[in-house]
């Protein structure tokens, strides 16, 4: 390389994502997850990398701005859960006590302790608690909700999922996320309603909403919430779920 040249970018690498919602092609930058293209069933697969290219330069701004993110993102004292309004100090291995800045940690009556030195590692460790305190707390708040609104359903199960907050087979199996714990219960609760209502109508049409809105006539309100609930589930938890 002489001192004129500059360096090679390396090539764009992207994930193709077929969507049978999606009206017309479009780029996005995942959660710490790089590149998505989301195109239509009909879109033509040869047209994909001319509207990469087309779009190029915007993409690796993008991805260089989650990059220097991700290299910001520092790992939590504590994990906060706006589902119980609960708040559990989390000590790091090889990393002292301080009596000024845990000293709430030092009194609580719970605590996680992260015994690992790798991030990610760190990371998967606190997924891993969130999991299980999630399908601790999640399914009987279901099968509350199941017997007050008369809808039954066959199994339950909880899962980290990165696009959906919920979801229900025909057979009645409903699956939950367990970054609901990172929002509201009066949300989570409507979430939970909808998916039962789908034991009912797996559809979306005006008899499905009319279902829902008998037994949560805000539905609407919490429909709102959920689109931008995502800001509320932490860098971290996303860095995980995405690495």
């Amino acid at each position: 390389m002489t001192a004129t040249q500059a360096p090679a970018e390396k090539a764009l690498r992207w994930d193709l994502r077929i969507s049978k919602r999606a009206r017309y092609a479009k780029l996005q930058i995942k959660p710490f997850g790089g590149l998505e293209v989301v195109i239509p069933a009909r879109f033509p697969r040869s047209a994909v990398a001319e509207l990469v290219t087309r779009h190029e330069d915007w993409a690796r701004r993008q991805l260089a701005r989650q990059a220097r993110l991700r290299e910001a993102i520092r790992l939590p004292r504590q994990l906060e859960l706006a589902w119980d309004g609960s708040v559990t100090p989390v000590i790091y291995a090889a990393e002292p006590l301080t009596t000024s800045g845990d000293l709430f940690a030092e009194i609580a009556p719970e605590r996680i302790v992260v015994e690992t030195h790798d991030k990610l590692d760190r990371i998967g460790e606190l997924r891993a608690w969130i999991r299980r305190r999630a399908q601790r707390l999640l399914p009987p708040e279901l099968e509350r909700l199941s017997q007050r609104t008369g809808f039954e359903y066959s199994r339950v199960s909880v899962r980290s999922q990165k696009t959906r907050w919920g979801s229900c087979s025909s057979r009645g199996h409903i699956s939950l996320n367990d970054q609901l714990l990172f929002l509201p219960r009066e949300t989570v609760d409507y979430l939970m309603i909808h998916e039962l209502c789908h034991t009912r109508r797996l559809d979306h049409s005006r008899e499905f909403w009319r279902l829902v809105e008998a037994h949560c006539p805000d539905y609407r309100e919490h429909e709102r919430c959920l689109t931008r609930s995502r800001e509320q589930v932490p860098d971290w938890f996303l860095l995980g779920l995405y690495n």
